[in-house]
């Protein structure tokens, strides 16, 4: 996929740290992983740490990793991860300058079209996100889990929303993991989609979260994610988690402190089950509003953190991958402000990948924001490509030619080149009062929605083979069956 190149940002990017304070940060996190450790609940892992050369308690499962073990398996993580769609337009390659966007996880909640208010999503809904974001050409990945389907077993969520994504989108799909003991039936779905386990390996479908528990825990979900998809050498994306004043401290430095030595931990676990795992440095870490104590994902502070996070990163020579959030509880004024202060600053400071978190502080998705997304990706899209310099674009001649008359419309040159120069928004509102208010005086959250409908009525996706869809059935069947006896 072609996704969002930066070839008009010229000289150097946004930093919220200098070279100095980067390294700073660095030397604290190999101080807090060999002196604090990491606790790890899983024996497996603490015996592949204690070979290794770390200090590990099996009394507390803390494991102290030195920073000579970190920084000599850091060296052997790719720098550039491919994750693959159905089709091979879809293909996006993180690392190597090109800004892509995916869509959330976890939303309980879906703003309805219909009605316009909250209600509980479900597997439909899974299907129709999936299928909205598949027709959306500025959104280059789907999560498997958009919004959580409440109308199926909790312990069976990860199966349903497999078989929905795998059926509604051809982009590279990201598996959020809701019950550990069905991994292998997603992986194993996906390898039936491409063709096999060998060809899941060689064009990954699917790319897996490992999310840390701040602060400093991986917990057995995750860490089975980790094995799993590292083992296999499939894209791991390493998502920390630390709130500020609750999780972490509530300086940012000192979040961000927190934030890489956890995501260290998990990059050099990976590269000791399977050297060259292919890894991608992200977070969701996250500030509170203290009157409150509710967690916020609109926060200006987000923005900060997600650019510290791409300089740790390409300090690490790592792939990387930041959450944008809004806190508004509709597509408004507010939930455009937040998408802009949580996104802008993490993508001019060189994120790879951004995850559009949806309205009402990631628990309800919004199709319409989905849509308003897609519009604001363009106009990022048209700031990173910037201003073109040669003889033909600065245009002297031209304007020799034309001297002191305002005569440029009707020029060659201006036909040649406007297309390309200024940018022409399909949503955004820049007709005449007049006939704005003869249209309907409709508003961008309003157009968004009638977007959304149009697509669910006319976009499909190219249909899996029947053969497929009949294995993807016996594979939902299997994991029910799998899950139903561990359960008795």
């Amino acid at each position: 996929m072609k996704g969002i190149p930066r070839t008009g940002l010229k000289g150097s990017r946004i930093q919220a740290l200098t070279k100095d304070e980067v390294e700073h940060v660095h030397r604290s996190s190999l101080r807090l992983l060999e002196k604090t450790g990491v606790l790890i609940h899983d024996d497996d892992l603490l015996g592949l740490l204690d070979v290794n050369g770390c200090r590990v308690d099996p009394a507390t499962k803390v494991a102290q990793l030195p920073g000579e073990l970190v920084e000599d398996t850091l060296k052997k993580a790719p720098d550039r991860v491919r994750l693959c769609g159905r089709d091979k337009r879809y293909d996006m390659e993180l690392g190597g300058g090109t800004l892509y966007a995916r869509t959330p996880g976890g939303p309980p909640h879906i703003l309805d079209l219909e009605t316009q208010r909250q209600r509980k999503s479900t597997i439909k809904d899974v299907g129709q996100c999936a299928r909205v974001a598949d027709a959306l050409p500025n959104i280059h990945g789907v999560s498997m889990v958009q919004c959580v389907p409440m109308d199926v077993p909790t312990q069976l969520i990860d199966i349903y929303a497999a078989e929905a994504s795998l059926n509604n989108t051809q982009k590279p799909l990201f598996y959020i993991c809701h019950n550990e003991r069905l991994i292998e039936f997603v992986l194993e779905m996906a390898a039936t989609v491409v063709g096999g386990e060998e060809m899941l390996r060689e064009r990954p479908l699917v790319a897996g979260f490992c999310e840390v528990t701040s602060p400093l825990r991986l917990d057995p979900s995750p860490i089975k994610v980790l094995k799993t998809f590292s083992s296999r050498g499939l894209p791991l994306i390493v998502h920390s988690h630390p709130i500020a004043g609750f999780s972490s401290p509530v300086t940012l430095a000192g979040e961000v402190t927190l934030m890489n030595a956890e995501t260290l931990a998990a990059v050099t676990i990976a590269q000791l089950i399977h050297p060259g795992a292919p890894i991608i440095y992200g977070t969701s870490a996250s500030v509170p509003d203290m009157r409150t104590a509710l967690n916020l994902a609109g926060a200006v502070e987000g923005g900060l953190l997600g650019c510290a996070l791409a300089q740790m990163a390409q300090r690490y020579h790592l792939p990387s991958s930041m959450t944008s959030g809004i806190d508004a509880k509709t597509p408004d004024a507010q939930a455009s402000m937040e998408r802009i202060l949580t996104a802008l600053p993490p993508i001019l400071a060189g994120i790879d990948l951004i995850n559009l978190s949806t309205i009402d502080t990631k628990l309800t998705f919004s199709l319409e924001q989905l849509v308003i997304d897609n519009e604001l990706l363009r106009v990022v899209a048209r700031l990173l490509r910037g201003i073109v310099v040669d003889e033909e674009h600065v245009a002297v001649e031209l304007i020799e030619k034309v001297g002191h008359r305002a005569g440029f419309l009707t020029e060659r040159h201006t036909v040649q080149h406007f297309r390309e120069e200024l940018l022409d928004l399909d949503l955004v509102s820049r007709e005449s009062w007049e006939t704005w208010e003869s249209a309907g005086s409709k508003t961008l959250h309003q157009k968004a929605r009638e977007e959304a409908i149009r697509i669910l009525r006319e976009h499909r996706p190219q249909p899996l083979s029947e053969e497929t869809q009949q294995h993807l059935t016996k594979l939902v069947e299997s994991g029910c069956a799998r899950v139903q006896v561990m359960n008795e």
